[in-house]
């Protein structure tokens, strides 16, 4: 089940689609006992559960996207999972500053956002390295500038690994590129009363 979590740790998975990876291999398992383990391993702060804010309620308690609460597990179960552990490390810090309940989202109608701030109004792509695939690199803009169109967003940001770019213009919209070391130390002062460590 983690490993399946670990591997899918960019993506929305539901609690029956895990039931039915897990039992695949052998072991037969109900979607209950999946919901158990999930809020057993939620509980240990082991996994972070991140809802879709544009999903109708059903979706958002059961299809949410799970991070790990330490990179270091996560890297366990992944031999090349440099975008994934970037994606993570973004969400955990998200978390800790924000809070873990009703602050930090992920966004998934038609196109999709890593990540959406309600307290800030802040939408956050993560990307590994923008120079190896400008087309991949167009379509994180794309779903940056469309989520302006939904939600109100007063800042767009993308977060690479070391990529820095003075602050694109499109369509009218700033989007802010900026490195992970840069983003972390920007969001340093972290508020204890909603941290999730």
């Amino acid at each position: 089940m983690f490993k399946k979590l670990a591997e899918s740790v960019k993506q929305p998975l539901s609690f029956t689609r895990i039931a039915n990876i897990v039992s695949s291999t052998g072991a037969k398992v109900g979607t209950q006992t999946i919901i158990n383990y999930l809020e057993y391993a939620k509980d240990a702060w082991l996994i972070n559960p991140i809802q879709n804010i544009a999903g109708k309620l059903v979706e958002k308690e059961t299809s949410p996207k799970y991070y790990f609460t330490d990179n270091s597990i996560l890297n366990l179960f992944l031999p090349d999972g440099n975008t994934s552990l970037l994606e993570n490390i973004a969400a955990v810090t998200l978390l800790r500053k924000y809070g873990r309940n009703d602050s930090v989202y992920f966004y998934n109608q038609g196109i999709e956002v890593d990540f959406y701030i309600s307290d800030t109004y802040t939408a956050i792509q993560a990307y590994y390295n923008p120079d190896n695939n400008p087309g991949t690199f167009d379509r994180e803009v794309k779903a940056l500038l469309k989520i302006t169109e939904v939600l109100e967003c007063r800042k767009l940001q993308i977060i690479t690994r070391d990529t820095e770019e003075q602050t694109l213009v499109m369509s009218g919209k700033e989007i802010e590129i900026i490195p992970v070391w840069k983003w972390l130390l920007n969001l340093k002062e972290i508020n204890t009363s909603k941290s999730i460590a």
